[in-house]
């Protein structure tokens, strides 16, 4: 069980390491006037709403559940209460 513990913490850190490379990227580009990520992503919506739509309510679901979830288990800081 602490094997699936590790590899869930690498997958979140993997994650946010991610995104913040991202948003460096985006700032980088709309300071030196490069075309940003957003510029992309913009006619992707405009194209497909119903997909758009679909990946923001997930998404807001992930992170429903992540920040307001369960005070313990394998999500949370604190063990479970006896």
């Amino acid at each position: 069980m602490r094997f699936l513990g590790n590899i869930f913490s690498w997958l979140v850190t993997a994650l946010f390491g991610i995104i913040t490379l991202l948003l460096a990227f985006e700032s980088w580009a709309l300071l030196t006037g490069q075309k940003p990520i957003s510029d992309y992503i913009r006619p992707a919506v405009h194209s497909y709403p119903g997909v758009a739509f679909v990946i923001a309510v997930v998404i807001g679901m992930l992170l429903g559940h992540f920040l307001w979830g369960p005070e313990y288990g394998r999500t949370s800081p604190a063990a479970r209460p006896k």
